[in-house]
């Protein structure tokens, strides 16, 4: 008997699992960009409707000002899966 290997949970898990070539592919996708939106943590889909229109990189550190001081937990969840998903790019000023 063939033996199968669970590689993701759910949909979040897979498409973040993907390499980033797959992954930039299924973005220009739609319904993918839609599914992944429902699919992320509510503070991550506030995030990504705020800055949706916003062309420019923004510092991490404008998106820290937003916080309360009881979301510190949230907000490093949300800023970690859009980082996973590559819906929010990590860049180096230099």
């Amino acid at each position: 008997m063939p033996q199968v290997k669970i590689i993701a949970k759910n949909f979040m898990d897979m498409v973040a699992s993907l390499p980033e070539f797959k992954l930039d592919q299924l973005y220009d996708n739609t319904f993918i960009c839609e599914a992944v939106l429902r699919s992320l943590p509510a503070l991550a889909k506030k995030y990504v409707l705020q800055l949706l229109f916003i062309d420019t990189p923004i510092p991490a550190k404008s998106i820290e000002e937003w916080l309360l001081a009881n979301g510190v937990f949230k907000h490093r969840v949300a800023i970690d899966r859009l980082v996973q998903l590559r819906v929010f790019l990590e860049i180096s000023d230099r």
